[in-house]
């Protein structure tokens, strides 16, 4: 019988995601925005513009909370769609189907991945070396279900900007120099991280308004309310979870695949993940591979990863088709979900 280690309601596990936020608040209160776009225009003129949405996610989703850059590049492709007179659905699916999967990567690129960090005491290099080929993997196949429509909705467009600082990316450099550094002398998770956040400040010392009025609190406060509700839940249920939860906690496949595919599909891949914490100890070699698990069952429904719904919300509030962004979504979820269950 595999029992729980991870402690139901881990302090550092809450002040972990507090920072990761703060780190996307300080991108954002940098005008990260304006570096975002002006990559995306500049990759089009080489790869089409859903190819570009899809490698600009790709980049930039390991090392930025994928629920912000979700935020940031969904008003820029439906305002491109609009402009250039093309189908916005694609654009939307490449990026939500490529933060997924490439968020994925590392420790910092989404929350359930903070709380295997945590949770297991895999290394941020440990973390990468267990996901990258899979990562890899899943995104090759996205860009194949892709094709037909980046070929359709064409390239070169419109004409790149001027990138005005390069502070958003500077920072983000430091954001991750900082915990493979702190690897190396055994500093907590949440203490880098902490750092990371703290390095923001002499970037955007003049518009700390700024970076207060970015803070998604309220997004915070209701992963705090899933992550917290699982744990109490699997302090009642965790021996009748044990036999179900056991060959994930192993990283058996495809069962690992298959159960957190179905089941971040009923309750969402945070709170998924979390289960899993709270009931079966994961050790450091399962915990980067469970995050890929999670990660790319994140492409297989609406409610499965926070990203998708941020991303549906923003299309109905333009007029996109939810109903159709939705199918597609599936249909190249399904394929990105594969590696999966390797």
């Amino acid at each position: 019988m595999v029992v729980a280690t991870s402690q139901p309601f881990d302090p550092s596990i809450y002040v972990s995601l507090a920072f990761l936020f703060g780190i996307a608040a300080q991108f954002k209160a940098m005008d990260g925005y304006k570096l975002l776009r002006s990559l995306v225009a500049t990759f089009e003129r080489k790869l089409g513009i859903v190819m570009a949405v899809a490698a600009v996610t790709f980049l930039f989703s390991p090392f930025l909370l994928n629920d912000v850059l979700i935020l940031i590049l969904t008003p820029v492709v439906i305002q491109y769609a609009r402009h250039n007179s093309i189908d916005p659905v694609p654009l939307i699916v490449a990026e939500v189907t490529l933060t997924n999967v490439s968020s994925s990567l590392t420790p910092i690129g989404n929350p359930q991945n903070i709380l295997l960090w945590t949770a297991s005491g895999v290394s941020f290099g440990g973390f990468v070396a267990g996901a990258w080929l899979l990562v890899f993997l899943s995104a090759a196949l996205s860009a194949v279900a892709l094709a037909p429509f980046a070929r359709r909705a064409g390239r070169a467009r419109e004409t790149p900007g001027p990138i005005t600082s390069v502070f958003p990316a500077l920072y983000l450099a430091l954001v991750v120099a900082v915990p493979l550094l702190a690897d190396l002398v055994g500093v907590k998770p949440y203490v880098a991280l902490g750092i990371a956040f703290g390095l923001g400040f002499p970037f955007t010392l003049r518009v700390l308004r700024q970076v207060l009025k970015e803070f998604d609190f309220r997004a915070l406060a209701v992963l705090y309310l899933f992550i917290a509700a699982v744990s109490l839940a699997t302090l009642v249920f965790a021996p009748s979870l044990s036999s179900a939860v056991s060959p994930v906690a192993e990283g058996v496949q495809p069962y690992t695949g298959i159960f957190m595919g179905a089941v971040s599909n009923l309750i969402s891949n945070v709170p998924a993940t979390q289960l899993v914490l709270n009931t079966a100890h994961v050790s450091a070699y399962v915990a980067p591979k469970l995050a890929v698990a999670a990660g790319l069952a994140g492409n297989l429904g609406p409610i499965a990863s926070f990203a998708n719904l941020l991303a549906l919300q923003i299309a109905a509030r333009n007029g996109v088709p939810v109903r159709r962004t939705l199918l597609l979504q599936i249909a190249v979820g399904l394929v990105s979900f594969l590696p999966a269950l390797i």
